[in-house]
């Protein structure tokens, strides 16, 4: 369990609890991929279930580094922070995607962190990073739609976290 003691902005924890709670659930769906599914498409232009992980961990250091930045920048479909991640075990990469989470919580407990702005890819002017930050939630969630369809084509059972959720 991941210790949000050190958030003091109400903004910043009611993110950190509702994201975490998003990625516990595509968290618990990759660790219950067979190993030798990893590299599963649903269709030849989808990306595998391994590809969509480290996608995930990419995507979550971008939003960090652009909070750290000041400045959001999606980079190509090529992995841009997961090296050899297609020799990666599914634990390994679990163990990434863990610590994008701990990566996360640090640039939440910034107690100026409302005051930090983010230039984003869709609009002109800067916004608050807090801001910025539900667009990886949106993303998140996503992530947790295409799951779905991937567990039903796999048969893997919807598992009580995703009950409680989404029902």
């Amino acid at each position: 369990m991941i210790n949000l003691d050190k958030i003091t902005n109400p903004e910043a924890l009611r993110f950190a609890h509702v994201f975490l709670n998003d990625r516990l659930i595509n968290r618990e769906f990759y660790l219950r991929v067979p190993e030798d599914k990893l590299d599963f498409q649903m269709t030849p232009k989808s990306d595998s279930i391994r590809k969509s992980l480290i996608h995930q961990i990419d995507i979550t250091r971008e939003y960090i580094h652009g909070i750290t930045s000041g400045k959001l920048e999606f980079h190509s479909l090529k992995s841009y922070y997961v090296t050899g991640g297609d020799k990666q075990t599914k634990l390994d990469l679990l163990k990434e995607l863990d610590k994008t989470e701990l990566e996360l919580i640090t640039v939440l407990e910034d107690p100026n962190i409302a005051e930090k702005t983010v230039s984003v890819p869709w609009v002109n002017k800067p916004i608050p990073a807090l801001t910025s930050l539900w667009g990886m939630d949106s993303h998140e969630i996503l992530h947790t739609g295409w799951n779905l369809a991937l567990m039903d084509h796999l048969g893997i059972e919807r598992f009580p976290e995703l009950k409680a959720m989404w029902g």
